[in-house]
Order: C-alpha cells, then sequence, then structure tokens
C-alpha cells in the first residue's frame, strides 16, 4: 500500500510541475504541520483538480525521489469541515493516513486556489502505529488536469 500512495503522489506532482509554464515553477503554494513539536514545511507543492477531486501534494527532497512527502485530497469546489477528504503523509521511512478523527477546514476550493487547516491522529500503514498532526495548513494554486 506503501509503494501505490507514494507511486500515486509522485505521478499527480510529476503531471502537475510538467503541465506548469516555466513562471508558474516556484509558485505552487506551501504546506506546514506539526509531528511531536517539530515543524514540516514543504515548498515543492502542486495541487490539480481531476475526477472530482483537488489533490494538494507537498514534497521534500526530488519530484523523482521524494525524502518526505504529504497528500491533501478534497472533494472539488466543496469548503468547510468535510470538503477535505483524507490526508497522507510518508516521512521517508513509514506511510501515515488519517481515520475519522481529522479535524479539517478546508476555507478556499476552487478552480484556481485550495487553502485549509488540518489537525489530528495518522496511523502508520502497516503497523496502525499512531501519528499525531497539530497546527497543518497548506495553500496551492491549483490547475486542472490539462494543466490550466
Amino acid at each position: 500500500m506503501k509503494k501505490v500512495f507514494l507511486f500515486l503522489a509522485v505521478s499527480v506532482m510529476t503531471l502537475s510541475l510538467n503541465s506548469c509554464s516555466k513562471s508558474d515553477s516556484g509558485s505552487g503554494g506551501s504546506i506546514s504541520f506539526k509531528v511531536d513539536g517539530t515543524t514540516k514545511s514543504y515548498s515543492n507543492v502542486a495541487a490539480v483538480t481531476f475526477g472530482g477531486q483537488t489533490t494538494v501534494f507537498g514534497y521534500n527532497g526530488s519530484a523523482s525521489a521524494p525524502t518526505s512527502s504529504v497528500s491533501i485530497n478534497m472533494t472539488a469546489n466543496e469548503t468547510g469541515a468535510n470538503a477535505i477528504t483524507s490526508v497522507s503523509y510518508d516521512n521517508g521511512n513509514l506511510s501515515y493516513y488519517n481515520d475519522d478523527t481529522l479535524v479539517s477546514n478546508a476555507t478556499t476550493n476552487s478552480a484556481t486556489s485550495a487553502k485549509g487547516t488540518f489537525s489530528g491522529s495518522l496511523f502508520e500503514f502497516d503497523s496502525g502505529a499512531e501519528l499525531v498532526i497539530t497546527e497543518g495548513k497548506f495553500s496551492a494554486k491549483v490547475t486542472d488536469q490539462a494543466g490550466n
């Protein structure tokens, strides 16, 4: 499952970065949150809308071999507490996903922009070990699957 998540996340990021014009590079947005009091920040961020979902993806390292990554999925064009459907985090060694305890709020979710907050428990894919995320926030420029 970890490999499927990582492959999907890297594919979305690669598609998004390759579809942007040169003037768009580096201006995708930001994602940050705390794990055990340590801030994790991502400035390599892209957001894509396709199939009724908006995915905001951030990574550290290279796009082809990220050292850590985070993915936030939302129902396209919905805002509020129920718009964010999942948060996944890969720290480079283990992959985590949210359960029903995630507290989130999508404040902007349009064809051009996504912004919101999140916190709660994430669980490791294989062992179920819990990881608590606090002070999560994201802001990203959204492109459609055609790269617009």
